[in-house]
């Protein structure tokens, strides 16, 4: 699929805090998948060699449904819970890909 949008991001938990922003990634990928018929991928993946780093491998299937993505309410949700829970350290990660190809 041309155009496919992929999204790679990557955040870090203070110490201590792996596993409870873990479970509150796997609650979010249930929300996106459930609600984004434009998302193709959402997956969070956690690093082997430190347990407090997260990278995204997200795919929409265009502009619109990421922008869907970027403006819906469990997006909302899930980054005032995150901050408010303190389960993220620092400045996020992100950057955005354009399939070449089919």
């Amino acid at each position: 699929m041309a155009n496919v949008l992929t999204v790679v991001a990557k955040i870090r938990a203070p110490k201590g805090k792996g596993d409870a922003l873990a479970a509150l990634l796997k609650e979010q990928v249930a929300a996106v998948m459930k609600a984004e018929p434009g998302c193709i991928v959402y997956r969070p993946h956690r690093s082997t060699k430190d347990p407090d780093v997260f990278v995204f491998y997200e795919q929409y299937k265009d502009d619109a449904a990421f922008d869907v993505h970027r403006k819906a309410p469990h997006l909302a949700a899930y980054r005032e819970r995150r901050e408010r829970e303190g389960l993220t350290e620092g400045k996020a990660e992100v950057e955005i890909f354009r399939s070449l190809t089919d």
